[in-house]
């Protein structure tokens, strides 16, 4: 009988900058056929190894802000916006002057954070991540969407949802320097706030110029906008910033003159201290990939092939692809996942219905599960 404890709890951590997973190893599991050889077709096959039908993908976890202090000496100077309040991955930022020689840009380039995609469970049919989605790592914490790709007959379908894991930003009104010239919320909390106290002189084409030295104040890839009523629009992306201009990505009109340049305010990735149910569903019957957030639908799809489901005759992974690379971009290579899990669990059946606080899978359904907290009884 399942065994309801409680006390200190852990997790299985996956630091930042590590290569490490957690291996399902079907020799281990599965007995050799008659030939002795492994993973062939007279294999005496089981459990996960066998499944032919529905299932359910569950994992309760808590990820990392894998963006972290991304090159902090190229943050403004005159300006706390876009400044990452994270102090839990301080350990994989990088130096604008330098950052070719830092360990964590070999392990995890700059461009390669935007858009990194990290395993929670990985086989050759069926693969659940989470998929950074930020447009820069510039002091600009990590915000997740969920993905889940299903390969039948050699077709893959990849399922991804909206942003589900996103920080929080936001100042209250006493923090801007200049009230006036910020945009609020609803609960009044300044969202953005002035990009830099130095007022524009001219703008043509995708150059700004301003009256005075702005280097301090902008950086590549960084988003701006002005005020439009009580909302913002978009001006563009910074391709180059100089002394006293900055060069866009492209044309701006109108003109720019006496405007105001706002970014987003502090971003502060509260939800690595949080624990996330995350669930991917398959139905059989009808096709329908499902993902979940903390119990509620959030995207779905059909398949378009009609193939039954069946896993390969191989070995499963926890936190990352099992490639096990090595060197430069290795956590790229490897899709490795950066956090804490929690628990984890395969089973039988396109579960519609979660208890987000325990997975507990009912055991007559359950193909794999773990419960890596430690308790102390």
């Amino acid at each position: 009988m399942y065994r309801l404890l409680t006390g200190k709890q852990r997790s299985l951590v996956f630091p930042v900058m590590c290569n490490a997973h957690v291996k399902i190893d079907y020799s281990d599991n599965i007995p050799k056929g008659v030939d002795g050889s492994r993973g062939s077709s007279d294999d005496i096959t089981y459990g996960i190894w066998n499944h032919t039908d529905s299932f359910t993908i569950e994992s309760t976890f808590t990820p990392y802000d894998i963006n972290g202090y991304a090159l902090k000496a190229s943050v403004p100077s005159t300006t706390s916006s876009e400044r990452s309040m994270s102090g839990i991955s301080k350990s994989i930022a990088d130096s604008s002057s330098t950052r070719n020689n830092y360990t964590s840009f070999k392990y995890l380039a700059y461009n390669d954070k935007e858009n990194y995609e990290m395993r929670i469970f990985h086989s050759t049919k069926a693969k659940l991540s989470l998929l950074n989605v930020t447009d820069h790592a510039l002091n600009n914490p990590s915000q997740y969407k969920i993905r889940f790709a299903l390969t039948l007959n050699s077709t893959t379908i990849t399922l991804d949802s909206p942003i589900v894991i996103a920080p929080v930003f936001g100042k209250p009104i006493a923090w801007a320097s200049f009230v006036a010239k910020s945009v609020f919320d609803a609960d009044s909390v300044v969202t953005y706030a002035p990009a830099t106290t130095v007022a524009i002189s001219s703008n043509s084409g995708t150059t700004v110029t301003f009256a005075s030295t702005v280097t301090n104040d902008f950086h590549v890839d960084q988003l701006l906008y002005i005020q439009n009523g009580f909302d913002v629009a978009l001006v563009g992306k910074i391709a180059v910033v100089g002394t006293t201009t900055i060069t866009l990505d492209s044309a701006y009109s109108p003109d720019l003159t006496g405007s105001t340049l706002v970014v987003p305010t502090t971003k502060n990735p509260l939800y690595a201290n949080e624990v996330h149910h995350v669930a991917a569903t398959y139905n059989q019957f009808n096709k329908k990939m499902t993902i979940y957030y903390g119990g509620v639908e959030v995207a779905s799809t059909f398949h378009t092939q009609s193939t039954d489901f069946s896993f390969d005759r191989e070995d499963f992974y926890l936190g990352a692809n099992g490639s096990a690379n090595t060197g430069a971009d290795s956590a790229k290579l490897n899709n490795q996942f950066m956090g804490e899990l929690h628990e984890f669990a395969f089973v039988n059946g396109a579960r519609e219905q979660f208890d987000v606080t325990s997975l507990n899978p009912r055991f007559t359904d359950a193909l794999l599960y773990f419960r890596f907290e430690e308790v102390d009884e």
